[in-house]
Formats: C-alpha cells, sequence, structure tokens
C-alpha cells in the first residue's frame, strides 16, 4: 500500500465510520462490486491506483447480500476491508476467479484495527472459491450446503472472524479444500466448532507457521465428522511457539459413525504431530512425521501420534506406513478400544505395518511406542529404534505390560528387516516420491494443469 492511497483512505473513514451498515433487498438482484460501489448506502469506494491501473475497492462498513439475491465477485481486484467490517453473504455468491483477487485490510501495519473479512451465511447448495487471497482477513462459512476452495491462500490472518483463517461452521455440509495454503495465521490455520461435525477433503495444501499467536490450538483444529480426509499435505510448525500442534480432531460430544484418514502428509517441527481425542475410526498411513517435539513438558505431549479415548472407549485405529522420527513419544495410546500398527497376517483389517521409529524420546529415554491402556496392541513388521531388530532391543523402546502390569501388552514381533538397524532402513529422499510447485511448496500431486499459486508472496500462473 503507498503512501497516497492511505492519505485517501483514511480521509475517506473520517466520512464513513459512522455510517450504518447495508443490506440489500433480496428482490433476486444480481450485484458485484462495481455494483455496490455505485449505492451510497452501501459504503464501498471504488478507485484506480495511478501507477499500476490496479482496481481498488475499500470497504467501510459490514454489507449483506440478502437471501434472494446473488453476488459476483469481480476477478483481478483488491478488496480493503476496515476496521471490524465484513462482506456478508445471505444469497447465493460465486468465487471462482481466473485472475484471481485480493482480500485485505484497509490499513498496513496498524495493530488497533480488525478486519474481518468474508461471511458466507447462505442455504445455497454449493459456494466455489477459486484463486482468492485472504491477507490479514478471513472467511466463515455457515449454513451452506457445501463449500469448495481451490488454489487460494490465507497469509497473516488476524483472528478478528474467529478461531481460524478458515472456519467450518455449517453443520453436515461438505467442505472440500485443495491446492490452498495457510501461512503465518494468528490463530488455526482451518477450524470448526465442537458441536459441528462437518465432513472435510483436504488436499494438497500447505500449512506453514500458523498459529502466530501462541495459544493452545494445532494448526488444523478439526471436529470428527462421517468423513475427515487430510492427504498429500504440508504441516510445518514454528518451532518458537511451542503451545501449536500439528492436526489436532476431537470429538467432546460422543458423535458416532465418524471416519478420519490422514495419509501421505509431511508434518514436522510442532508442538505434536497427529492427536486424536474422543472415537473415531481413524487410519493414519505413509505419512513423515519429523521433530513434533516443541511441547515444553513430556506430561503434556509432544507425541509424534497421540490417540486418547478414555470415557468411550470405542476408537479403532490403524497406524501403517509412517516415519515417526524426534518426538517425545512416538505413539501413545491412551484408552481406545482398538489399536493396530501391525498384523499383516490378519484377514479382518487391513494393518501392514510398516512404521519406521527414529529417536523419539525423552529424560534420556527412548519412547517408540507408549501403550497406556490396558489394550493388547498389535505392532509386527515395524522398524523399531534400535541397532538390530531383536525380541530383547525393541523391548527397551516399548512401553507396556512388561513395564507396568496394569497395561496392556504389545506384541511387535515378528519386525520389519530383523537383519537391519534403524540406520539402514530409512533416507528423507525416499519415503516417498516428491514434488515442488513453483513457489517450493512440496506436493505429490503430478498432474499438469494450469491454476493461479503464490510465489513469494504474489500471484503467479502454474
Amino acid at each position: 500500500m503507498r503512501t497516497s492511497r492511505n492519505v485517501i483512505m483514511a480521509a475517506m473513514i473520517m466520512t464513513a465510520v459512522n455510517a450504518s451498515a447495508f443490506k440489500t433487498a433480496g428482490d433476486g438482484t444480481t450485484y458485484s462490486l462495481q455494483k455496490l460501489s455505485e449505492i451510497e448506502e452501501a459504503n464501498i469506494y471504488r478507485y484506480v491506483d495511478e501507477d499500476d491501473g490496479e482496481v481498488i475497492y475499500q470497504i467501510y462498513e459490514t454489507d449483506t447480500i440478502a437471501a434472494g439475491d446473488r453476488f459476483v465477485m469481480e476477478d483481478g481486484v483488491t478488496v480493503q476491508f476496515d476496521d471490524d467490517v465484513a462482506l456478508v453473504i445471505e444469497g447465493e455468491a460465486d468465487f471462482r476467479l481466473a485472475k484471481g483477487s485480493t482480500f485485505n485490510s484497509a490499513f498496513e501495519d496498524a495493530d488497533y484495527v480488525r478486519p474481518v473479512g468474508i461471511y458466507v451465511n447462505s442455504t445455497q447448495d454449493e459456494v466455489a472459491f477459486e484463486n482468492c487471497l485472504f491477507y490479514y482477513v478471513g472467511l466463515r462459512a455457515a449454513a451452506v450446503k457445501s463449500v469448495s476452495l481451490k488454489h487460494c491462500a490465507f497469509y497473516n490472518n488476524n483472528g478478528a472472524i474467529g478461531q481460524a483463517a478458515l472456519i467450518m461452521n455449517s453443520g453436515e455440509a461438505q467442505f472440500t479444500v485443495d491446492d490452498c495454503t495457510f501461512e503465518a495465521n494468528a490463530k488455526a490455520a482451518i477450524a470448526s466448532a465442537a458441536n459441528y461435525f462437518t465432513p472435510v477433503s483436504i488436499t494438497n495444501c500447505t500449512f506453514r507457521h500458523n498459529g502466530q499467536n501462541n495459544g493452545n490450538t494445532p494448526q488444523l483444529n478439526l471436529t470428527v465428522a462421517s468423513l475427515v480426509t487430510i492427504s498429500d499435505c504440508t504441516i510445518e510448525g514454528d518451532p518458537t511457539k511451542t503451545k501449536v500442534g500439528g492436526i489436532g480432531i476431537s470429538n467432546f460430544y460422543g458423535k458416532g459413525n465418524t471416519h478420519i484418514v490422514i495419509k501421505n502428509c509431511d508434518i514436522r517441527e510442532n508442538r505434536y504431530g497427529i492427536g486424536l481425542t474422543g472415537t473415531s475410526d481413524i487410519r493414519i498411513e505413509n505419512n513423515t512425521l519429523v521433530n513434533n517435539c516443541h511441547e515444553t513438558n513430556p506430561m503434556n505431549g509432544g507425541s509424534g501420534i497421540s490417540l486418547y479415548d478414555v470415557s468411550s472407549r470405542t476408537t479403532t485405529a490403524v497406524i501403517a506406513g509412517n516415519h515417526i522420527e524426534g518426538s517425545l513419544w512416538g505413539v501413545t495410546v491412551i484408552g481406545c478400544k482398538d489399536v493396530n500398527l501391525g498384523q499383516p497376517s490378519a484377514t479382518d483389517i487391513q494393518s501392514p505395518g510398516g512404521n519406521t521409529f527414529k529417536d523419539n524420546g525423552n529424560g534420556g529415554e527412548l519412547y517408540d511406542l507408549y501403550n497406556n491402556s490396558d489394550l493388547t496392541i498389535y505392532a509386527q513388521n515395524n522398524t523399531w529404534n534400535v541397532s538390530e531388530q531383536t525380541e530383547e532391543q525393541i523391548e527397551s523402546v516399548i512401553f507396556h505390560k512388561n513395564d507396568d502390569q496394569k497395561l496392556g501388552e504389545v506384541i511387535f514381533m515378528p519386525a520389519a528387516n530383523t537383519a537391519q538397524g534403524i540406520a539402514d532402513t530409512w533416507t528423507e529422499s525416499t519415503t516417498n516420491e516428491r514434488a515442488y510447485t513453483l513457489d517450493g511448496r512440496q506436493t505429490r500431486n503430478t498432474t499438469s494443469h494450469r491454476s493461479l499459486i503464490i510465489k513469494n508472496g504474489k500471484k503467479a500462473i502454474r
């Protein structure tokens, strides 16, 4: 934002700050920002930057598109929100863009203002966002039946919209988030309320250094649903934010018939990697979890994977093909019904094992698997953090019945690659086939398509 723009904006705010909020009539009209800027009561100012010809809209009061009306987002423009201001959609809306538009604060580096962003509270079948870039402001969706985001990005969200940059408050609506970036947001990247069981598919996304307020929240702060899928994502934490986890999924209301799949993700440098609280059926497969250890007190967490279900004890889990390294605890199991880290001979469950553990521990002790339950846990065909994959050596990195008679037994033999030690069985370069986008984001999606991406903080086409 240039100095001249700040002067114009400040002058406009002085005249518009006491204006009342505007709501459309709901009579079937289709609105754009251009059309709204022509309505005095809407308090939207449009101008063209003298230097580069950029079209900029500044919104000074919350405007609402009423049910019955429609909003079509303009392509290739910038929208700036004043303090405590949102664009509310109660009718239909279309945010599918080719060039891409930017939603931002009307102020630069001003801590005393908290613009909100976009709030969709519509009953339409689907609201789609494509090539939308959010700086400082966020997006909340409620009531709508389906929400999709593709090639979008959220940076430096201020938290004014709620508990995350993207908030899913829409009951059983289906959310789809594909090829999006969430970075340096004050709170979580994506969140849903504890009483909204929202199915969501999150694929090919990058989450980096979210939770900058260092609140007790993971980067992905989700509630269970009929199906939650997180795949082919990178989730990188900021080691200085010791209260922020990687993926947290909870079920505080005892919701039944819930399924979770987390696969092919790279999760590192968080307070913990993956944490499940409450009942669910979950599969955690082929993920790389490294240095999820930034909990300052090992008694409060720091696990690569943690499963906690002590009340209902109905959680079933399969953990297979993961590399877990550098956690305070590799895998911890507290309560639950059936947790399986490997039982290749079983005919009723696909649980091949194939997990690799390396350098997980705290207080001078190694903890690859801590069975803090009375369950018998199968953990066969895994490679443990010992020099030789023998029963005697593996026993030293597993905590279970042999260490405390009140606990259940871990059945870990036969192990994988019994002739090898941990140093010979895994290297990061061969764990998963990796590709990178033009902005350096890791992706495992090798399909060829053109889309808007963010490169060095700017929009680009790949």
